[in-house]
């Protein structure tokens, strides 16, 4: 096969690594070998090599010098500082959204919320459509940029959200999510920017919770 650059072969390439990552299947640590991954999807050396360094710069991978590259890790500072990150962002963006929400609005995140809310115990199913019921909220508030960089900060969070979300979480945070919801219909900007906040700094202190006893139980 021609080492040509193939943009289609690229984007394949780069689906099933950011995939993989995103749900666990390629843990933190995990080196990638790009002729592995070229075998594995039928395609040249050139379009998985250059989907690892755009992972890279999107922080899912680290390139290591003559080494290769690595799923990247994150140590506990790292995850909460992301989490503070999108919680100030997707806080402004409730805020709009507060501002921008009319009945149809309104009823298009109730449907993701049905969704979310009937997703169960599945949890590719519910994070999946706990992500679409978030990006209804990025994309009312009109802010294209805002909403990118959201998506970025969430994809890198998401492999260690799964740690997180056992049964008894997932049913708090659909109470949360329905208290979102009711918040930005209000059409008040402060109450949904602090409601916002709140359930997302809520997840990091569980999930923080929940590495540092890992940590200590080495």
């Amino acid at each position: 096969m021609s080492d040509t650059f193939d943009t289609s072969a690229f984007a394949e390439a780069y689906r099933f690594l950011r995939e993989r990552i995103r749900d666990g299947t390629l843990t933190s640590g995990t080196r990638i070998k790009a002729d592995d991954i070229a075998q594995q999807l039928g395609l040249s050396r050139m379009p998985v090599r250059e989907a690892i360094r755009q992972l890279d710069s999107e922080g899912l991978l680290t390139i290591r010098p003559n080494r290769g590259a690595v799923v990247t890790t994150l140590d506990p500072q790292d995850i909460l500082e992301l989490f503070q990150m999108r919680s100030v962002l997707e806080g402004l963006a409730a805020r709009r959204a507060a501002v921008r929400c009319d009945e149809a609005a309104f009823e298009e995140m109730e449907l993701r919320f049905n969704r979310l809310e009937r997703a169960g115990s599945d949890l590719h199913k519910w994070i999946s459509r706990h992500n679409d019921f978030h990006d209804v909220i990025c994309r009312l508030s009109g802010g294209n940029r805002l909403f990118a960089q959201v998506q970025k900060l969430r994809t890198a969070i998401e492999p260690y959200l799964r740690i997180v979300l056992v049964r008894p979480e997932m049913e708090r945070a659909i109470a949360e999510h329905r208290e979102l919801m009711e918040v930005i219909r209000s059409g008040d900007p402060d109450a949904a920017e602090k409601a916002m906040r709140v359930h997302v700094l809520g997840t990091a202190d569980d999930l923080m919770h929940v590495m540092n006893t890992q940590r200590g139980n080495v």
